[in-house]
């Protein structure tokens, strides 16, 4: 139920071919956030049975063709969460706008303390695979439905055996996107500040 109309557009342009019998469109009856509709994607996804599970954001800021990029890893039974990251690569780091390449560290750094993960270098990345084994483990009910469902998605999966993979992305940013980096940062800092008190508080009880 996003403003763009993706689903439909899905349906029109799959309509009568073959592929569309290979592609599941959900049209829900109210906007979830992106937070939201991910979870939906994910709960149908693992009732599907699948092992592996992608996500990429519709904004076009994502290459579909990175997937091979993730899939590798992801068959190693070393790793279990994979992450696309612009900030590996100098020339990548470097397109990102100063806003939000500021507002990226801050809140980068932020998911890494409340995680205990130090290997993330960008935690508001929507481009990620994970494997289903490792989603289960968690109630995603109390994962945040807006924007901030990337760094919540990292902070409960922190309770839990995660093994991290960063892959590095390319930097685009030629469609408009529906996040304001002003708008978010000052309510990302107030959920990385609950964050934290939740992992003292579990952290005691043990």
């Amino acid at each position: 139920c996003c403003p763009q109309k993706t689903g439909n557009f899905l349906k029109k342009k799959f309509k009568n071919k073959s592929i569309s019998k290979k592609i599941n469109i959900t049209i829900l009856k109210k906007n979830l956030g992106v937070g939201g509709a991910s979870i939906i994607g994910f709960t149908k996804a693992m009732a599907f049975g699948y092992d592996i599970i992608f996500k990429i954001d519709g904004d076009g800021q994502h290459d579909p063709r990175d997937i091979k990029k993730f899939l590798k890893p992801l068959l190693s039974p070393n790793i279990n969460f994979c992450k696309g990251s612009r900030f590996i690569k100098t020339s990548e780091r470097k397109k990102i706008p100063k806003v939000r390449y500021f507002g990226n560290i801050v809140l980068t750094f932020l998911t890494k303390f409340n995680c205990k993960k130090t290997n993330i270098t960008d935690a508001v990345n929507g481009f990620l695979g994970i494997k289903s084994s490792l989603l289960k483990k968690i109630n995603l009910k109390k994962i945040s439905s807006d924007f901030f469902f990337e760094e919540d998605l990292l902070f409960y999966l922190s309770f839990h055996d995660i093994k991290i993979k960063e892959i590095p992305i390319k930097t685009i940013y030629f469609e408009k996107s529906n996040l304001s980096p002003l708008k978010i940062i000052f309510p990302f800092l107030i959920n990385h500040f609950k964050n934290f008190l939740y992992r003292i508080y579990i952290e005691h009880l043990k």
